[in-house]
C-alpha cells in the first residue's frame, strides 16, 4: 500500500481513530516511526486490555476506509475483546495479513504521511473559513461574557437606575 492511498484512508476515519493509528504507526520517535505496543500504552496511559481495543476500533475503521465501504455495524464488547486480542496477536508475530501488511505500510511511508498531515493542518489554519471561524468564536464569547454580566448585575443596576431617575418623596431627586 503506498502513501497517497494511506493518507487518503486516514482522512476518511473519524478524527479520535485518525489518531490512534498515527500514534501507534506514524509517529516519529527515538527509537524510530511508529510506536511499540508497550509504548502506545504507556502513550495513552490506559490498560494493555484498553490498549488493544482502541486499536481494534481504529483498524476496523481503518480497513473499511481502505476497501472503499461503510464501517460494520458495533459488535459486542466480548467479542471486540477477543478480535483486539487476535489483531494483537497478528500484529506481534508479523503475520501475513493484508491488515497487517496495510498497517506496517503506515510505518513504512510515516515519514510521507507525517508530512502530508502538516501540509493538511498549514492549509486548515491559513483558510479564510478557520479564521472566520475563529472570529466567529471570539464574537460568540464576547456576547456570552456580556450576557452572563447583564444577569449577573442585572438587580444592582436596576437598583441604582432607579435611585438616579425616581424623585424623592419631596419632590426633589436624590
Amino acid at each position: 500500500m503506498d502513501a497517497e492511498t494511506s493518507y487518503r484512508a486516514l482522512t476518511q476515519l473519524h478524527p479520535r481513530h485518525a489518531q490512534v493509528l498515527v500514534a501507534r504507526f506514524v509517529a516519529k520517535t527515538p527509537t524510530g516511526d511508529g510506536r511499540s505496543f508497550r509504548e502506545f500504552v504507556a502513550f495513552y496511559g490506559v490498560p494493555e486490555a484498553s490498549a488493544k481495543v482502541l486499536l481494534w476500533r481504529a483498524v476496523r475503521e481503518f480497513e473499511a476506509a481502505r476497501q472503499g465501504v461503510p464501517a460494520e455495524p458495533p459488535v459486542a464488547f466480548g467479542e471486540e475483546v477477543r478480535q483486539a486480542e487476535a489483531l494483537h496477536d497478528a500484529l506481534e508475530r508479523v503475520e501475513p495479513s493484508p491488515t497487517v501488511a496495510a498497517l506496517r505500510a503506515l510505518t513504512a511511508n510515516a515519514p510521507t504521511l507525517r508530512q502530508r498531515i502538516r501540509e493538511a493542518e498549514r492549509a486548515e489554519v491559513e483558510s479564510p473559513a478557520y479564521a472566520r471561524e475563529t472570529w466567529l468564536r471570539r464574537v460568540a464569547i464576547v456576547i456570552v461574557l456580556a450576557l452572563s454580566a447583564w444577569f449577573y448585575w442585572k438587580d444592582d443596576l436596576t437598583r441604582w437606575w432607579r435611585q438616579q431617575t425616581v424623585e424623592a418623596p419631596g419632590g426633589t431627586r436624590p
